[in-house]
């Protein structure tokens, strides 16, 4: 080897070297450094792997052996939350309700559970509290669990089996509101319901009314305006002409029996009937009054049938509380649906399905002093089955504390409805007591009847 030759092989055997080391150099750190392609020297680019990050997820191989990075998930977008308003149908009540969850950003949802809007938090909180939309009184508190019935969903027609989904439940009575004559607002399937929270309680717009559990809590909220919710269903539809209404009186006169205690008669007088005016809510009576005198007798149910609303606890208000949720009445000009509930104190309802001959036939027995213990929300109840002792639960003479033997009008109110609308509905005193008589007085010899 000449002179000359030896250092061109030094200088050659040095930059193979240099080669080598920024290759290995860019296997290990230089990647992931580099700002670009374009730092990469053009004598080691081509055909070179590139380094993930270490971070990155693994990645796949060319034939080549050129690696193809994995995408990174992109992360789970946080919702928007959804303003109360529209939550919500509240029409010209914008301006007065505000939202029953303030600690809550509301989901966007469109489950509906007897009328009632659902409510859900973004936030997953364990507890949530419930807060009153505006204030009013507390016109019916409800403790009974969700009844879990079959075949009970949304519905254009209302019904006590969709009511029987509420759960317990708080309803509030705020009055004229932004120009309506009555708002009622319902507040549903509560996981707790506070204390100090019972029938006439005066509550400010958000006082805590109970709590919903989470996570993902939600609220079965719904808003009753002039007696209508607000999807537009009315509780009581409009009564057949006479001639049908005897047709489907005659069908049930075939099969029931008798709703009431033979000590406690039917009176076929127009006071004690359906049609009855009813001054001191501003109403009409919707039912039969069946007087007893005394304490220590018992109502029964007419037809099999399943509970579908039960009020087992009730508790009176004071009588200056009952009087100024039935004034609220007075300024609507109508019982609004919840206030009549409330003066059902301890009530049985039993849906019987459809009879033939009449249609869908609901039951309604109210005043009841106690239930009797085998009656239960969701249960089932046979023709005949004792219901409970009846009393004067929600009357006048209760919040007065007059109770038992020591009221002479203690009396089970008994009401018959057929697809919504009640037996008597719309017809004159005498028809009435004509249709009474033959629902009553034919199978189920109902004391009281004529011989």
């Amino acid at each position: 080897m000449s002179r000359s030759a030896r250092p061109l092989r030094v200088i050659s055997a040095t930059a193979a070297l240099a080669g080598l080391g920024l290759l290995i150099w860019w296997f290990t750190v230089g990647q992931a450094a580099a700002p670009g392609p374009a730092a990469i020297p053009a004598a080691i680019s081509a055909g070179t792997a590139t380094v993930a990050p270490a971070d990155a997820a693994p990645s796949e191989r060319t034939p080549t052996g050129t690696a193809i990075p994995t995408p990174i998930p992109s992360p789970t977008p946080v919702p928007t939350a959804l303003p109360f308003s529209e939550a919500v149908r509240l029409g010209d009540l914008f301006e007065v309700l505000s939202t029953p969850l303030p600690d809550c950003g509301l989901l966007g949802n469109d489950s509906i559970v007897a009328g009632t809007v659902t409510l859900t938090c973004i936030e997953d909180w364990a507890t949530v509290p419930v807060v009153a939309a505006a204030s009013g009184r507390v016109v019916n508190v409800v403790r009974a669990p969700v009844a879990g019935l079959d075949n009970v969903g949304p519905s254009a027609v209302w019904s006590w089996a969709e009511q029987a989904e509420l759960g317990p439940h708080v309803v509030v009575d705020h009055g004229p509101l932004g120009g309506s004559a009555n708002t009622q607002t319902v507040y549903a399937r509560l996981a707790t319901i506070e204390d100090g929270i019972s029938v006439g309680a005066l509550i400010s717009g958000g006082e805590p009314l109970g709590a919903v559990a989470g996570p993902s809590a939600s609220l079965q909220f719904s808003v009753w305006t002039n007696n209508e919710r607000q999807d537009g269903v009315r509780v009581l539809a409009d009564g057949p002409p006479a001639e049908e209404q005897r047709a489907v009186a005659q069908a049930l006169g075939d099969v029931i029996a008798s709703p009431t205690d033979e000590r406690c008669p039917l009176v076929l007088s127009s006071g004690s009937l359906p049609g009855a005016p009813r001054t001191y809510r501003n109403g009409t009576h919707r039912g039969i009054d069946f007087g007893c005198g005394t304490a220590d007798r018992s109502g029964y149910s007419i037809a099999d049938g399943t509970v579908v609303y039960l009020v087992n606890d009730y508790e009176d208000s004071s009588v200056a509380e009952r009087e100024a949720l039935l004034e609220q009445a007075s300024i609507a000009g109508f019982t609004p649906h919840w206030t009549l509930v409330m003066l059902y104190g301890n009530v049985v309802v039993i849906d019987h399905g459809e009879i033939p001959g009449a249609g869908r036939v609901v039951t309604i027995s109210a005043h009841l002093e106690e239930i009797d213990p085998s009656i239960s929300i969701g249960g089932r109840v046979l023709r005949g089955q004792r219901l409970g002792e009846l009393g004067n639960r929600g009357t006048n003479a209760s919040a007065e504390g007059i109770r038992g033997a020591l009221d002479p009008s203690l009396h089970l109110h008994w009401e018959l409805f057929i697809d919504n609308w009640y037996l008597g509905s719309g017809l004159d005193a005498a028809t009435t007591v004509e249709v009474i008589a033959m629902a009553l007085c034919g199978a189920a010899e109902t004391a009281g009847c004529p011989a």
